[in-house]
């Protein structure tokens, strides 16, 4: 997040005012995630979709060929020269992405990053705000206080040929999000041990990490996207202390401690988000609530943390390269 904006109001006070004020968006990268993002803002009713950013023009002419109306230009620079906006969303290749966000910043904009890896940026409220693991937060169940032993994973069958490129691996697809989660609950992660197995090429297909916490908590972490029957990602997280053990995944939360009981599903906890606009809509919801100011989404979606998961997973892959030997992660 490069900027707190105190623009937009709930709906409710914004409805009292006789007026509506909303996040003037542009996104930046027409491929599969910046139309995603595009459908989620351009539905939501404190957003606007104001244009868009591609260097290619047959993506910004297929963006109007398939019902969008919002200008679009080559560049960021262009757009911002004839026209106003808020924020920006950046779904562009590695190679691009900072050189936008950098514009972004640097013209005043809220900027959203799409993918952890690519910037430091990325709020993957996906994770952070799905109902079973925001649960489990609010209860106290994940915490340094009352665990002292902790094993996750992050499972998602994806298996491909020697031939085929997927374009990043497993520690960007699974294991960037569940860090991410695991820093939300626990605290910054001050350094790692890691091991990969590549099965199907040059890219690292399953991922083991011994992580140890600021404070001293230590915790292993496995991802793979070779794992059959998950044809969705789940992430499951088990927690042992003094008081009894928790279970959080994307199915259910089961508390067994002393002051912690009960078992819950996610079909019986309900969504953070008012409205269903696909696997983007977490994202979007938190994105324009943390720049509403809303006090509940502030401290998940921060960019030093999002920063310190960054250089973890960088300490992750160093270490894989160095054969296993423990990694600080910079500070």
């Amino acid at each position: 997040m490069a900027r707190t904006s105190t623009a937009m109001s709930d709906d409710a006070t914004q409805q009292e005012s006789g007026r509506v004020t909303r996040e003037r968006v542009v996104v930046a990268g027409l491929g599969r995630a910046g139309l995603d993002h595009a459908c989620a803002f351009a539905m939501h009713t404190s957003a606007e979709l104001a244009g868009f950013v591609e260097p290619r023009s047959e993506l910004r002419r297929f963006v109007r060929g398939i019902g969008f109306a919002a200008p679009s230009s080559s560049s960021l620079s262009r757009w911002l020269d004839k026209r106003e906006c808020d924020s920006l969303i950046v779904c562009a290749p590695a190679d691009e992405a900072v050189s936008l966000v950098e514009a972004g910043v640097k013209a005043g904009l809220a900027v959203l990053v799409d993918r952890l890896h690519v910037m430091p940026g990325e709020i993957a409220a996906a994770v952070l705000f799905h109902p079973l693991f925001a649960r489990a937060r609010r209860s106290g169940a994940l915490s340094p206080e009352r665990v002292n032993q902790v094993r996750a994973s992050a499972s998602v069958s994806r298996v491909f040929s020697p031939l085929a490129d997927p374009g990043r691996d497993v520690i960007d697809f699974l294991l960037a999000d569940l860090m991410l989660l695991l820093d939300a609950a626990f605290g910054p992660i001050a350094a790692v041990q890691a091991h990969a197995q590549r099965l199907y090429g040059t890219w690292i297909d399953e991922c083991q990490v011994d992580a140890r916490f600021a404070n001293g908590l230590t915790a292993k972490i496995e991802a793979s996207w070779s794992a059959p029957d998950y044809p969705s990602a789940a992430m499951v997280i088990e927690c042992s202390g003094a008081e009894g053990r928790v279970i959080v995944s994307d199915d259910a939360l089961e508390m067994d401690m002393a002051s912690l009981q009960g078992r819950v599903v996610a079909a019986s906890e309900p969504s953070t988000t008012r409205f269903d606009w696909g696997d983007h809509a977490p994202v979007v919801e938190g994105f324009l609530k943390l720049l509403s100011g809303d006090a509940s989404v502030g401290s998940a979606l921060s960019v030093s943390r999002a920063a310190g998961v960054a250089r973890a997973v960088d300490a992750v892959r160093q270490s894989i390269q160095a054969d296993g030997v423990e990694r600080e992660v910079k500070s």
